[in-house]
């Protein structure tokens, strides 16, 4: 009696086997494979198909590697112009100019900055406001975890943070400061894909840890000047060593 053979049988056979098809090339002008039209093709046609579609799909990924990293060059670029234009500009300007520096560099359909009062820019923005009790209630997340929230959220935190706006599919917020004690950073889109969970944010955050770091040297002043005595004043080791 033959012991019947399953097609687990065959498939094992053949992956203990890897070189049984060049041990038996003829076989390859034999077998033939259904394509997605459901018509039959040569073993070997069918591979070349196959090996040209895998290479289409690499050739895809690499451009958007490309392309992906094209654009943190230039949003990592703005970041540096940023800086440098906050570096000489006045606390007193110095909200207004992130600001609007932001909204001219950073695309986005929505973008809000809300913090203490005492924060808020002398010149009224329309993106920068007081952080209310809704948001403080709606982001309570915050006073465990640093990482922003980003995706489709809820619609009480989109209102919350952005206000009532139904054309909003996805959005990303950050917390400024530990604990989000000096307020939250966020942008929103139309595009459900924009900012997506798990996806590269860490331009995002960049900007929200600059604005962090002013609001920090905000609250204690007089440990800012402190430091910054210390960095400009020589010790007399150094002063010695020059001379």
């Amino acid at each position: 009696m033959t012991e019947s053979i399953s097609t687990k049988d065959i498939v094992a056979y053949l992956q203990d086997h890897p070189t049984f098809f060049a041990d038996h090339p003829t076989l390859l002008q034999e077998l033939s494979v259904p394509d997605e039209q459901g018509q039959l093709q040569q073993m070997a046609t069918y591979q070349a198909k196959t090996l040209q579609q895998q290479n289409h799909q690499l050739k895809n990924q690499i451009k958007q590697l490309i392309h992906h990293a094209k654009i943190n060059e230039t949003l990592m670029n703005r970041v540096y112009e940023l800086l440098v234009e906050l570096a000489v500009c006045d606390s007193d300007r110095f909200l207004n100019r992130f600001i609007d520096f932001v909204q001219s560099h950073f695309a986005s359909d929505y973008f809000k900055l809300s913090c203490r009062k005492e924060f808020l820019p002398q010149q009224p923005s329309h993106y920068c406001e007081a952080l209310t009790a809704a948001q403080k209630s709606q982001f309570t997340v915050f006073q465990h975890q640093s990482e922003p929230l980003s995706g489709r959220l809820p619609q009480s935190q989109i209102e919350a943070m952005f206000g009532i706006h139904k054309d909003i599919r996805s959005a990303i917020v950050m917390p400024l400061g530990p604990q989000a004690q000096y307020g939250l950073l966020g942008f929103a889109s139309c595009d459900e894909d924009k900012f997506m969970p798990h996806a590269a944010s860490d331009i995002l955050q960049k900007l929200g840890h600059i604005v962090s770091h002013f609001f920090a040297a905000q609250s204690h002043p007089q440990q800012a000047k402190v430091k910054e005595s210390n960095v400009q004043k020589p010790n007399n080791d150094s002063s010695q060593a020059m001379s």
